[in-house]
């Protein structure tokens, strides 16, 4: 507790720090005409007075922030009343109770996997608490493992985080309104705000979001407290789990089903609601290779939640064991289902009523992609006709077949023939290796995945998460944490490296870099320098340009915000000049300090009098 009255502290320093700031530059900028008026003499004040009034329209918005009034935002959803759903509202006054948390002025439930909730005063000073379940949670967990969850949001109000965080959050709302208004008004007048800004926002942000993860740590340790340390970590791993299963799973294939098989009235939480078990995880060891490659995942100076495998150490779980025991199904009873018993459907049924619009779009979003597959299909198939397909888009042409046409055999047959012609291909092994596994052969799959998880490359770590599972299929414990070991290692050093990807010369004949020159040469001219580079195991190109720039336009272009007009026009051109390339190619446009500058060599450098080797 001490720890987060430090934290609290340091937190309302940089708030008046900020508010000050604004305060002070703002009446600068009002006064910043009259003072030079009377500061200089006759037709030179005059002058320089309207050259500086804009400013004073400028200042006046910055002194208007600080007393801005707090934007509390929309409370949206569904309403729910004791009446209506009794045993939530049971199960809610029994945890409240027991974490002597102040009572829940409005619970509404919400089409979101979460549970959030916020605290704000309202007249006379008196805070309201206000509680969102999203139903995709409740028809996933367990009634325990979502009463851990709401144990852990009735600890924040509990130790009046709701109200502080709102605070904060609103702090932000403020110096973004700020960083908007800069944005808009490019000026040298703005330019010792801008500064200021680009100084004290990051530093903020990094303390605020700080404070945010303690207050996790502690909610999370309330919630231990009150339900158990293994049921609140049975709840964190299962939320894990869930949201993977519906996001790269569920959702994606009711979409895709519903442009398959059109419907005039797609009703996605209502049939989450009436579904049974979800078809992944497919089982436990699935469910433990997912949770493997999670508990990887480090905390972002971005997050205001601690990643899990750090939460869960708090808790004092052991993430190092293989054989973690995981409820990876779905809940049978869900919470949804104990907690709101007949109005369950009911209830569902009217979140998809209030989001036709967004479920309208999702499905668009699913005809568009599936169009995209159709189009690439044919397009490949078109090639196939007129030539040899290359290894890359064989490898590509038997990933459609097995995973978009549902034609595993044909992508059997496609990848044989290829491998006979070029047997080292890794994306034509790899894909074998899946189409090998999804026909039941699994031992010839482990041969493929050994192979390539003993080659360094972009298909090491997902051989090695397969091989893992494998062995946890078979039970197999002690390989299982072989493979999870040399899998978690090579995450975390990626995870770590976090530099700029890695590109290959791009080892183009003389004549197509000609070609290519010749259709970029506006760019070439006028940029300080364009490479081109081409992404590992691919034959996919990157563009890598870099504006002429020299001080005096750093300088102004960071006084004003405004991009200088070399970088500007190397935009222009590009857009214009890519689409008539005859090669997939990505561009970049470089700053100084862009770590990609060190891969750009003299070999790779596009110029307007390249000859053939």
């Amino acid at each position: 507790m001490p720890n987060l009255r430090r934290h609290r502290l340091r937190i309302s320093a940089w708030l008046l720090l900020g508010d000050v700031a604004l305060l002070t530059l703002g009446l600068l900028l009002c006064l910043l005409p009259a003072l030079l008026l009377v500061a200089l003499p006759g037709l030179f004040g005059v002058l320089a007075a309207v050259a500086t009034f804009p400013a004073a329209p400028f200042g006046l918005v910055m002194l208007k922030v600080p007393f801005s009034s707090r934007v509390q935002g929309d409370e949206d959803g569904i309403p729910l009343l004791p009446e209506q759903v009794p045993q939530l509202f049971t199960e809610l006054e029994r945890i409240r109770s027991e974490l002597g948390a102040p009572r829940l002025d409005a619970v509404y439930l919400n089409s979101q996997f979460n549970a959030s909730i916020r605290q704000h005063r309202v007249l006379a000073g008196r805070t309201r608490n206000v509680l969102w379940l999203g139903l995709p949670l409740l028809d996933t967990l367990s009634p325990a493992a979502c009463a851990a969850i709401l144990a852990h949001e009735c600890a924040h109000i509990a130790h009046r985080h709701g109200r502080y965080a709102s605070r904060v959050y609103f702090a932000r709302l403020q110096w973004q309104a700020v960083s908007d208004r800069l944005e808009r008004n490019r000026t040298l007048s703005g330019a010792p705000l801008r500064l200021f800004v680009e100084w004290y926002v990051p530093r903020f942000l990094d303390i605020s979001l700080d404070f945010a993860r303690h207050c996790e740590y502690q909610a999370d340790a309330e919630a231990a407290r009150v339900c158990g340390a293994d049921t609140f970590a049975q709840a964190l791993i299962g939320t894990a789990l869930q949201r993977r299963a519906l996001a790269e799973d569920y959702w994606p294939r009711l979409y895709t089903q519903a442009v398959n098989q059109p419907r005039d009235n797609l009703q996605p939480l209502l049939e989450l609601a009436r579904h049974g078990l979800l078809a992944t995880p497919v089982d436990a060891a699935q469910a433990g290779t997912w949770l493997h490659a999670e508990l990887c995942n480090s905390t972002e100076r971005s997050d205001t939640h601690p990643a899990l495998a750090e939460r869960l150490a708090a808790l004092g779980i052991d993430t190092a064991r293989t054989d973690l025991p995981l409820n990876w199904q779905r809940a049978q009873p869900s919470a949804a289902q104990a907690w709101l018993g007949e109005q369950h459907h009911a209830l569902a049924q009217r979140l998809d009523q209030e989001f036709a619009e967004f479920i309208r779009e999702r499905c668009n979003d699913a005809r568009e992609d599936y169009q995209a597959l159709v189009g690439e299909h044919h397009e490949l198939l078109r090639k196939q006709r007129i030539r040899s397909l290359n290894s890359d888009e064989i490898a590509r042409l038997a990933w459609l077949y097995r995973t978009h046409l549902d034609d595993n055999p044909r992508a059997a047959s496609l990848l044989e023939e290829a491998l006979e012609q070029d047997p080292e291909h890794r994306a034509l092994r790899q894909q074998q290796a899946f189409s090998l596994y999804q026909a039941g052969e699994h031992q010839a799959a482990a041969q493929r995945w050994q192979q390539l998880a003993a080659e360094p490359g972009p298909y090491q770590l997902g051989s090695l998460r397969q091989l893992s599972m494998l062995a946890m299929t078979a039970q197999d414990w002690e390989q299982a944490s072989h493979y999870r070991q040399q899998a978690d290692r090579l995450q975390k050093q990626t995870n770590a490296e976090q530099g700029p990807p890695q590109y290959h010369a791009h080892e183009l004949a003389a004549v197509e870099v000609n070609k290519l020159a010749q259709t970029l040469a506006p760019l070439l001219r006028i940029a300080g320098g364009v490479w081109l580079l081409r992404l590992p195991d691919s034959r996919h190109y990157v563009l890598l340009v870099q504006a002429r720039e020299n001080l005096l336009l750093r300088l102004v272009s960071r006084l004003t915000g405004e991009q200088n007009y070399s970088q500007r026009n190397c935009e222009q051109l590009l857009d214009r000049l890519m689409p008539r390339l005859h090669l997939r190619v990505e561009a970049y446009l470089l700053e100084d300090n862009d770590p990609r500058l060190a891969q750009c060599t003299e070999a790779a450098r596009m110029r307007l009098d390249a000859s053939p080797d």
